[in-house]
């Protein structure tokens, strides 16, 4: 007979901090043009504009999302939410 043993609660996991970040897109630039950039360069992303962000949690996708003011600061409203728990 096996035993499992007890699991790990889901409680004592949800206190863990993680990083969780906001990816507005990618391009692919050369070398060269990285130590040309200077202060009003723009690169332009993969990512069409009012196309939903990707939330990123510990580097793994878990959301979809558009940008919010909130007061002074941008905030995040989740749209599509990739992982169920």
């Amino acid at each position: 007979e096996t035993s499992k043993g007890e699991k790990i609660e889901q409680k004592i996991l949800g206190d863990i901090p993680v990083t969780a970040t906001v990816e507005l897109g990618e391009t692919e630039i050369s070398l060269k043009e990285v130590l040309e950039l200077a202060e009003g360069s723009i690169i332009e992303l993969n990512r069409l504009a009012g196309e939903p962000l990707d939330l990123k949690v510990g580097g793994q996708l878990v959301a979809q999302a558009e940008v919010v003011a909130i007061d002074d600061s941008y905030g995040l409203r989740i749209t599509n939410v990739l992982i169920k728990s």
